[in-house]
């Protein structure tokens, strides 16, 4: 994948929209706060405009306005595509989610150990689970530190410490827990930049799971989310702050009393 940093090529801007066949290509003059270019396609003009990250309020704000206009006799441009070119937090986030489903598509062997709801503790016993999903192939330290990209791919999953088989929700709630806790509990350790994306990747880690196990399959989360959290607060003792266990049993706490069963009230 080429650098998002350096001169956009209109071309493969194009080709990231899904359009291909362009002729020719030139720098459009006037255009200060966007990058625009006049494109041939099938032999008649138009325009490509390319605007800034964290514009996409604007793009859409100006497209409505422009069929509007359109839509009552006023000569405004129509839009034939719009969409979106190196989106690179949500699109590893896609193949993230992707990947994470696919691991959960498979059963599980029969000598794995289903012990998963143990991690947290006495908690797990009080915890009212919807029906459970058996005997699937669960990762439990599913998180990006432990998956390997190329960049354009998902080349590896490592770390297969924890495997278990299980709830595949389960999975999911440990992963939303570390992204949600661990990771932005460490802003000398993860970059800025890194932080700033992290919703970004979130979206399109659940968008790429879904597509591939279907949306019911990440309903009725409330008590793995109160689970994950007793499981993290039980699996780093002793290795982060007392504010940051003080985080962590506040997640905790909300997810089991919205799951019906306060912790609190024992």
């Amino acid at each position: 994948m080429s650098d998002p940093t350096s001169a956009p090529d209109p071309i493969a801007v194009l080709a990231a929209l899904g359009v291909h066949g362009a002729t020719a290509a030139a720098p459009a003059t006037g255009g200060f706060d966007t990058a625009v270019w006049c494109v041939t396609l099938q032999g008649r003009p138009h325009a490509l405009r390319l605007f800034r990250q964290g514009q996409t309020t604007r793009c859409a704000r100006e497209r409505a306005a422009m069929e509007i206009a359109a839509a009552n006799g006023v000569p405004a441009p129509s839009v034939h595509v719009v969409g979106a070119y190196h989106d690179r937090p949500t699109t590893l986030g896609r193949l993230f989610g992707q990947t994470q489903a696919a691991i959960h598509a498979i059963p599980a062997p029969p000598a794995l150990p289903a012990d998963w709801r143990d991690a947290a503790g006495p908690l797990a016993l009080h915890l009212p689970f919807p029906p459970l999903t058996p005997r699937a192939l669960i990762h439990l330290d599913y998180h990006p530190l432990n998956v390997l990209t190329d960049g354009a791919r998902i080349t590896g999953v490592i770390d297969w410490a924890n495997v278990r088989a299980g709830d595949p929700r389960a999975d999911l709630a440990r992963t939303i827990t570390i992204l949600r806790l661990d990771v932005r509990s460490h802003p000398d350790l993860v970059p800025p930049q890194v932080m700033a994306v992290l919703p970004l990747f979130e979206r399109g880690w659940r968008h790429g799971y879904t597509q591939v196990a279907g949306p019911s399959a990440a309903t009725d989360l409330a008590p793995f989310y109160a689970w994950a959290g007793a499981a993290m607060e039980r699996d780093l003792a002793g290795k982060r702050s007392p504010e940051f266990f003080g985080r962590v049993r506040a997640w905790t706490e909300r997810w089991a009393a919205r799951a019906g069963d306060d912790p609190r009230a024992r």
